[in-house]
């Protein structure tokens, strides 16, 4: 047969051989698949750059054993701090797990600073460290006639005695977890009980069994002795609808609240515009439907029509192609040192903590190891409210009185801070537990390329004398964000290379809106459907010890006016040519060197150790430079201004003394007639000022009328608010001609450019050839959401 044959049988082989050699190919590029599948990681990692490195900077944020003078209270001072008070039988202390309003118990303990002198010799001399103590905040509720008590304990970590530093009135205090919690339960219920129809009718939600629905008493506006007229403590609570967020669905009904130790009684209910004496009054003026009494009706907003109150990304979404935003790296690695709370950057040193009643402070600032500042802290944040409904008529808030430090958290890395930044926790002893309760996230520091340069010069021509030379503005930043409740406020400090400092504060957040109505309108613009926001002033205090050239200082005003001189270069024989000129001013006295803004009286201010001049004889001085500055319209001594007589002044100077710690203090939203801390008493005893140890006190502020664009929230654009610290005649020259991130460009032959350049970069001129490390926040929270949400552990007071 033919298929038998010898041609055929040739064939076969041929073509089994064709298929074998195909299978072999086949089986080769099936395992070079495999092979490069599992090895692509490893081959892309390869082509990728290196991260870039982390090895310049030394960051230790562990808790020192033996903390330097102004660390915050460690673990271990903690531990024997209680153990101390809970010992003391006479303080009669209960566990905060048992705290009531008729108890003694401890509410706050932060760290108390020693003498500045004792400080000073210790850091300047050598001397040994003076003794470490806390200042404890304890509410006496048991006693028969209630106070608030001050202690300083001490020395830490293990205290043998207590010294009582002041005694503040029962009706001072802040509200806190224990009140707040009773008088809420207790308006909630009665509210629901006995109006709760007429509530559920004109808000469509109700307070107690509300599924998703609900109505709440949440914000609240206090009312002080001198708008009262009496000496007692009462609250209004306002009433909203508890969506995202609910200070953008207020509601047009409040309830005032006396409270008088555990009982509390309502005095008034504001309800659309109406003011009853009781909540039955108001039943009885609803349920009759009387003449008299206009009904709101306002449904209980859907998903859709709260989203104008949401933050959350809106449609159409831009730019139509996704491309990611541009970022800073540390090429390499971090420029800066933290050890402690204490850091290095350049020519800079300084220390920080977070103080629990006030916020941010900084501590020891140097600039080539000599002291520019003992002490910058933030003392205060105020917001003043006008309106028609008296919730927010009245609406006077010092925030120290919900505890600043505690407020200030969760700052999440590429929004709130680059993702490179150096993120540092800060720890409380608050009413909630005898352990520090630990905020993760409350600072963060980072260097940051401003992008402009911090001096240049462009002489292009032969003629100018050919070159260019400029230098990059690179700082470093401690940042933090405090949230009171719906405003955020971003407070920076900035450290610049050729001596000057920026402390600068933005707020942004909700807005604090108020239910629409017609009588609002003088005091501000409708923005929504149901909702008034309302004009209201942001004010700043600041603390700010200068010590230039030591602690022996003056303060003098370069005082700048209009003048005239004969001008004999006209032809008019009668000719004035006008200019201005300055004079120096030295002030002598705190009543004399007080500062009120005025454009027609321009000054320089100028703090100096007239022992220390230049060659020339100029003093050797910082200048305060202020830009952010408003003005308090409320008349002196009037309502709560006499708590917030800082802000009659942008600026104040007095002489040093440690128990002038503070231009304020967590009792001042309460104490507004008779102060606990009386800040114009520091000036009033106008002590001369002359080479003294001086402490400016700095106001900065914002008038805020709310538009549309404030929702959801404030952006922070045009909102910052500032004041510098700048070297004035102090060096030689600007001390930042020695810092290598500048550049000069210069013709090789002045006489011909085009013989080739001279490009001097004085810094490494190598590319960048890293990537920055991945950003694992996403990662983290998961794994931790209380680095981002409160986890069960409650930090501060209940509002």
């Amino acid at each position: 047969m033919e298929a038998d044959t010898p041609k055929y049988r040739r064939s076969i082989g041929r073509w089994r051989l064709l298929s074998f050699i195909l299978l072999l190919l086949c089986l080769g590029l099936i395992i070079a698949v495999i092979v490069v599948w599992f090895a692509k990681d490893k081959i892309l990692e390869e082509k990728r750059p290196p991260t870039c490195s982390n090895e310049e900077g030394i960051i230790d944020l562990s808790e020192p054993d033996n903390p330097s003078v102004f660390h915050d209270l460690t673990t271990k001072e903690v531990k024997g701090l209680n153990k101390y008070l809970y010992s003391q039988k006479s303080l009669n202390l209960v566990d905060p797990s048992k705290t009531t309003v008729n108890s003694s118990y401890v509410f706050m303990v932060e760290l108390q600073l020693p003498k500045k002198a004792d400080a000073l010799n210790h850091l300047q001399n050598n001397r040994p460290q003076p003794a470490r103590e806390a200042v404890v905040t304890i509410f006496c509720g048991d006693l028969p006639k209630p106070v608030v008590k001050e202690y300083i304990v001490g020395p830490l970590p293990n205290p043998v005695k207590h010294t009582l530093k002041r005694t503040i009135p029962f009706n001072y205090r802040p509200m806190n977890i224990p009140e707040y919690a009773e008088v809420l339960a207790l308006i909630t219920q009665q509210a629901n009980n006995i109006a709760g129809e007429a509530l559920l009718e004109s808000y469509g939600a109700k307070l107690v069994d509300c599924d998703d629905k609900c109505l709440v008493f949440k914000y609240i506006t206090i009312m002080s002795s001198p708008v009262t007229g009496e000496d007692a403590r009462k609250i209004w609570f306002w009433l909203s609808h508890f969506v995202e967020y609910y200070v953008l669905h207020p509601l047009d009904f409040a309830l005032l609240v006396r409270l008088d130790g555990r009982k509390y009684t309502i005095d008034r209910v504001w309800y659309n515009g109406r003011d009853f004496t009781s909540l039955q009054k108001f039943a009885e003026f609803y349920d009759n439907n009387k003449v008299q009494l206009r009904k709101e009706k306002i449904d209980f907003p859907n998903a859709e029509q709260q989203m104008f109150a949401k933050l959350s990304l809106r449609e159409p979404s831009f730019p139509k192609t996704f491309k990611r935003n541009p970022v800073q790296i540390e090429p390499d690695g971090k420029r800066y040192s933290i050890k402690g709370r204490h850091v290095k950057y350049m020519n800079w040193d300084f220390d920080f903590r977070m103080s629990s009643a006030h916020g941010p402070q900084l501590y020891d600032i140097r600039y080539q190891n000599e002291r520019i500042v003992y002490e910058i802290g933030l003392q205060e944040l105020s917001v003043f409210y006008s309106g028609h409904n008296p919730a927010k008529k009245f609406a006077n808030f010092f925030d120290t009185f919900g505890l600043l430090g505690p407020q200030a958290k969760a700052l999440v890395p590429g929004v709130d801070c680059p993702e490179h930044a150096t993120f540092i926790s800060a720890s409380h002893y608050l009413e909630t537990s005898k352990e520090p309760v630990v905020f993760k996230n409350a600072f963060c520091l980072f260097e940051h390329n401003k992008e402009m340069p911090l001096r240049r010069h462009h002489s292009y021509s032969s003629f100018q004398g050919s070159f260019y030379e400029g230098m990059e503005s690179v700082v470093l930043i401690l940042r933090t964000l405090i949230t009171v409740i719906n405003y955020d406020y971003i407070f920076d400090f900035i450290f610049y290379q050729n001596g000057v400092i920026e402390v600068k504060g933005v707020s942004t957040g909700y807005i604090l809106a108020t239910a629409f109505s017609p009588s609002e309108r003088p005091y501000g613009f409708q923005l929504h459907d149901h909702i008034n926001g309302n004009i209201h002033l942001h004010l700043f205090s600041f603390k700010v010890d200068l010590d230039v050239k030591g602690t022996v200082n003056r303060y003098q005003t370069l005082d700048i006016s209009a003048t005239d001189v004969p001008n004999i270069y006209s032809t008019d024989k009668n000719a004035r040519y006008h200019q201005t000129k300055f004079v120096e001013n030295l002030r002598t006295s705190e009543l004399n060197a007080t500062y009120k803004f005025d454009f027609d009286h321009p000054k320089y201010l100028l703090f100096y150790n007239e022992r220390e001049r230049n060659k020339y004889g100029n003093p050797r001085a910082y200048r305060v430079l202020m830009k952010g500055m408003a003005k308090q319209l409320v008349p002196e001594g009037f309502g709560n201004e006499p708590a917030a007589s800082w802000a009659r002044y942008q600026l104040a100077v007095t002489k040093h003394k440690d128990e002038e710690e503070h231009s304020s203090s967590l009792y001042a939203i309460f104490d507004s007639e008779h102060p606990v801390v009386q800040f114009q008493k520091f000036i009033d005893d106008n002590d001369a000022i002359v080479d003294q140890d001086l402490v400016a006190w700095i106001t900065m502020g914002v008038h805020h009328i709310p538009h549309t664009e404030d929702l959801p929230v404030t952006h922070s654009a045009g909102m910052e608010l500032n004041f510098y610290l700048s070297p004035y005649n102090y060096f030689k020259e600007d001390p930042a001609m020695a810092a290598r991130n500048a550049m000069r460009i210069e013709p090789k032959d002045k006489n011909d450019p085009k013989k080739g350049l001279k490009i001097m970069r004085y810094d490494d001129p190598k590319k960048l050839q890293c990537l920055p490390p991945d950003n694992k926040y996403d990662e983290e929270v998961k794994e931790d959401p209380g680095v981002v949400l409160e986890s069960g552990e409650s930090g501060g007071t209940a509002i």
